[in-house]
């Protein structure tokens, strides 16, 4: 249902709206809207979407995610398809994002009320509240932080419970993929009912869902083609040699890794002078390697070296085809498709008359939400020796081999070893568990005349616990890969190579109890002892908590001659903490890519007040039905981040019944989350392209928080019709046209652009850490973290319509339509980089937590209903898409082979996904009053990812699974 329709049901008001009078009389009363805490009916001045529940039901979705991600202002920007490889404390959590913005610019409320964040990013997992008492998911698709506060930057989601549900119900139902996987089961149960005398009422409700998951990716055939980026070798100095553009996009792309370790390059030094002795193939001269040492693999013993076939286009690691022992995901591992989950939750809500004009009320929630294992890295170990190689004569260097590469050229002194250390098994393959408490009580009321008020005070909490399993010791690569044969006189622990020799870690020679055990990367010998010693399990916790006490008054306030002016005031203090542990190996530094940061105490509080007020200016005239004003101020004061003063101007005007015009200019603002101001930083060594020093060697690059962040400022303004024709009776219909800017937001520049941006702007060199005088010597590290150094802009037409034809054969005809038109949307980061994202799905923006988004996507849904059965069938449509915004391809102007930034296609083929569903109903359960028996069939036409995008797909916006199936039952009593 959209909010332009006036629906033919009974819905009381949202808690902070009033019984305000409606814009003109009807039979039935008009749906209740969040757009507002003033006026609450379907002509807000901010367009809103309302999600019902009987969409849930009539398409047999399970969730309330699931149905706003439909939409197509929602990205899926965090669920369980999504996940791929990232570590987070809610693996298994599905949070909204409008706008394409990120999931910390959109708000979630549950009855006009923040619910604790289920992240220390600020996302809030919208499983958390069970399903069968939301009765309707109402979207505010503009910005709203005068009316609730930060982070309504793209909007709000706002939950509301039916607190009024008398009754029992259950639902169950399963679901499977047609390929037998994705194996998923639902079970909800609720009920409500009156005491004492009907001065209380009490509503209960539990639900648990298991996704078996889908896994893993190349299980399915447009995983399995390994599209990916490959650099054309051929694209020498700015020049095509073969006639192929700069970047290939091609099938079959491998690592040139094997188990056994392939001889890839080599390091000779003459006269104290390094020299790197180039790449297998293509290359010659004096820096090439020796033609005897092209084409060579370890063998398994790791004593001799044997042919190894490279694949067509090697460039750096990557390949098309190439030898069998590298045709396992050696790089990839095993990622699922879509990550196992299970939630569970829990809630009751109590009403309660204290007099007949005062009323108290009580909530609490409880919810579980586990999610993994998923893989975020995997077998992929860097070329073993970095840019320094692994000396000639490590010991693990059989004599045979050691000979044979010294005749093929006496001067190496070190090799480089592209190895997958296949028994190391997948790494960092990481859970976790949330567990959310939310408490919340209150009291509401009237005061005199049509003055209401109400009062809360809401308690949450998240424990939040991930583990990382697997994951590499960075002694791995700096202690235990330095083997020597022990000098003599060597009273330490010696252990023995392959074929016999001792052998020892070349830090032990000093320190012969350092426990240093050396590792074999040469054929596959990594022994169960090594693996137990280096590679360890890491975890985390978070625990976030949040006190909100909030306090709404409304009200008319005085009479015009076009109505009454209408107000609401309040204020709210909020406490939030965030704080989190890791394992004693990670707060060491001990690992050499650690996937958790600890998170000191995070305290913020805010205090702020709001005013609203709606005047009316004209009223029943000719051409001015009503005109009206909306003004909305707030002033909010951060412990952490000063003071701000968000505001809302919204304009509305009826020349008639048929036709309402809005129009809203707004400022609005984001807080910085836990995460980004986390002062912790995680120090990972790179090889990097130093412009300083011009060299290629070790930088490290610090990724983390920012404590001196700053507030994000947004301004939006919308503007928009509604349309409800007299000659179309039960056709409704809005398109709204909206425009945001974000300014000072958060972005985390990569290392290589920070370095970049120094060297050739004189930008972000404050970043950087020299070995001596400033841009005078080599390169350190680099401080990635967050910045206040971005923009974001955001524009676009949204489009809502329903019609409704009654006495259709004895049933009721239901057409739905919603459409997004994304004119712009841009990141222009800390280096000055533009970045588009409109019209693109095919890789991710430069901002994080900001990813691409079609052009335009259209959701219609054509639904038939009966007094005993109804089907639906829901479509969908994402139109060709741009690749990657930072190429030209041969669909662009100008594009031309010789280009740098010249690529073998730049589009994303479209795509059209039906879905159909029905139910009947079946003879009375149990004695209930209704028994239905549903199911669905969800991308009906079998569609996989377009065959251009790169690898895993594109989850946030394309079908992974393919054609599934979902049968249940659901009863009332």
């Amino acid at each position: 249902m959209t909010a332009s329709a006036v629906a033919a049901q009974t819905t009381p008001p949202s808690p902070g709206g009033s019984d305000a009078r409606a814009s003109e009389p009807v039979a039935v009363e008009e749906v209740v809207v969040t757009g507002s805490r003033v006026r609450t009916t379907y002509n807000s001045p901010t367009p809103v979407n309302v999600v019902g529940a009987e969409r849930m039901q009539q398409l047999a979705i399970p969730d309330v995610a699931t149905a706003l991600n439909q939409i197509p202002s929602f990205r899926a920007t965090a669920s369980a398809s999504t996940i791929l490889f990232r570590v987070n404390g809610a693996i298994g959590g599905n949070t909204p994002d409008l706008r394409g913005l990120g999931t910390s610019r959109t708000l979630v409320l549950v009855d006009g009320r923040r619910f604790v964040p289920s992240l220390d990013s600020g996302g809030v997992d919208l499983n958390s509240v069970p399903n069968a008492l939301v009765k309707r998911s109402e979207v505010v698709t503009g910005g709203a932080s005068a009316a609730y506060g930060a982070d309504a930057v793209a909007g709000v989601v706002n939950l509301i419970l039916d607190t009024k549900f008398n009754g029992f119900k259950m639902d169950a139902s399963a679901g499977v993929s047609e390929r037998g996987d994705g194996k998923n089961y639902f079970f909800s149960a609720s009920g409500g009912r009156g005491f004492a005398g009907d001065r209380g009422h009490i509503i209960g409700g539990v639900e648990y869902r298991q996704d078996k998951g889908v896994g893993n990716c190349f299980e399915r055939d447009w995983c399995a083609r390994r599209t990916n980026f490959v650099p054309n070798p051929g694209y020498i100095g700015g020049v095509s040699t073969n006639g192929l553009p700069a970047t290939l996009v091609l099938d079959n792309v491998y690592f040139a890794y094997a188990p056994t370790g392939v001889l890839m390059s080599a390091v000779q030094t003459v006269g104290g002078v390094k020299t790197t002795l180039g790449q297998q193939v293509n290359n010659t001269g004096a820096t090439a390697l020796p033609a005897a040492l092209r084409g060579l693999q370890f063998n398994t013993a790791g004593d001799a070296l044997v042919p190894f076939k490279f694949g067509d286009y090697l460039s750096g690691t990557f390949m098309q085809g190439g030898d069998p022992a590298a045709s396992n995901n050696w790089g990839w591992g095993n990622p699922p498709l879509v990550t196992p989950t299970s939630h569970a939750s829990g809630m009751v809500h109590v009403d309660y008359d204290l007099t007949p004009k005062t009323q108290a009320f009580g909530e609490f929630i409880f919810s579980r939400t586990k999610g993994g294992p998923v893989r975020t890295s995997v077998l992929l170990q860097a070329p073993a020796g970095g840019s320094a190689g692994i000396d000639i004569n490590n010991a693990f260097i059989s004599p045979t081999v050691r000979a044979q590469i010294l005749t093929a050229n006496p001067n190496i002194t070190a090799i480089n070893v592209n190895t997958a250390v296949a028994q190391g098994g997948d790494t960092v393959v990481a859970s976790s568990t949330n567990d959310i408490y939310r408490f919340v009580t209150g009291l509401k009321g009237e005061l005199f005349k049509d003055w209401r008020w109400d009062a809360s005070y809401e308690y949450g909490q998240t424990d939040s616990d991930t583990i990382v399993k697997n994951t590499r010791l960075a002694s791995f690569d700096t202690q235990a890969t330095n083997a020597i044969t022990p000098p003599a006189g060597y009273t330490g622990t010696t252990y023995r190579t392959p074929w016999g020799a001792p052998v020892i870690c070349a830090s032990s020679v000093a320190n012969p109890n350092d426990g240093c055990l050396p590792v074999d990367l040469f054929g596959a010998n990594l022994s169960p002892e090594a693996k137990a010693k280096y590679f360890k399990d890491e975890w985390q916790t978070r625990k976030i908590t949040q006190h909100d006490v909030m306090l709404n008054v409304r009200g008319s306030l005085f009479n015009l001659p076009a109505g009454p002016v209408q107000v609401a005031f309040g204020g709210e203090f909020r406490r939030d903490e965030v704080s989190g542990d890791v394992d004693p190996l990670t707060k060491a530094g001990q690992f050499a890519a650690p996937q958790v940061t600890a998170l000191p105490q995070i305290l913020s509080k805010v205090t702020e007040g709001y005013v609203e007020a709606n005047i009316p200016l004209l009223a029943d005239l000719p051409l001015a039905k009503t005109l009206s004003v909306d003004l909305t101020g707030r002033a909010t004061h951060y412990s952490k981040f000063g003071n701000a003063k968000p505001w809302k101007v919204g304009l509305e005007y009826q020349p008639d019944d048929q036709i309402l015009v809005r129009v809203t200019r707004s400022a609005d603002i984001r807080a910085p989350s836990a995460a980004e101001s986390n002062p912790n930083t995680v120090q990972t060594f790179l090889p990097l392209n130093d412009p300083f020093s011009g060299s290629n060697h070790l930088i490290g690059a610090l990724a983390g928080g920012n404590p001196n962040l700053e507030l994000e400022r947004a301004k939006t303004t919308t503007a928009g019709v509604v349309l409800k024709p007299n000659f179309l009776s039960g056709f409704h219909a809005s398109v709204d046209w909206y425009d945001i800017t974000v300014r000072n937001a958060i972005d985390s520049v990569s290392a290589p652009n920070i370095l970049s941006a120094c060297a050739t702007k004189n930008l972000l060199c404050n970043l950087i850490t020299f070995s001596g005088a400033a841009k005078a010597s080599p390169v350190v590290s680099v401080l990635s973290n967050f910045q206040n150094v971005a923009e974001l802009h955001a524009e676009g037409y949204e489009f809502q319509s329903d019609y409704t034809i009654p006495d259709v054969w004895d049933g009721v005809m239901t057409f739905q339509l919603n459409a997004n038109y994304v004119k712009d949307l841009k990141s222009i980061g800390g280096t000055g980089l533009v970045t588009r994202m409109n019209g693109v799905t095919g890789n991710a923006g430069s901002l994080a937590g900001i990813a691409g988004v079609p052009k335009y996507k259209i959701d219609g849904v054509v639904s038939y209903t009966r007094p005993n059965w109804g089907l639906a069938a829901h479509a969908r449509y994402i139109p060709k898409s741009i690749l990657d915004p930072t190429k030209v391809g041969p669909e662009d102007e100008g594009y031309n082979v010789n280009l740098a930034t010249s690529i073998t296609t730049n589009r994303v083929s479209s795509r059209f996904y039906l879905d159909l569903s029905g139910s009947a109903q079946l003879p009375a359960l149990f004695g209930s009053s209704k028994t239905e028996l549903y199911g669905g069939i969800t991308n009906v036409f079998d569609k996989s990812q377009p065959p251009e995008l790169r690898l895993f797909g594109n989850p946030l916006q394309y079908d992974t699974v393919g054609r599934a199936f979902r049968v249940g039952v659901r009863a009332a009593w």
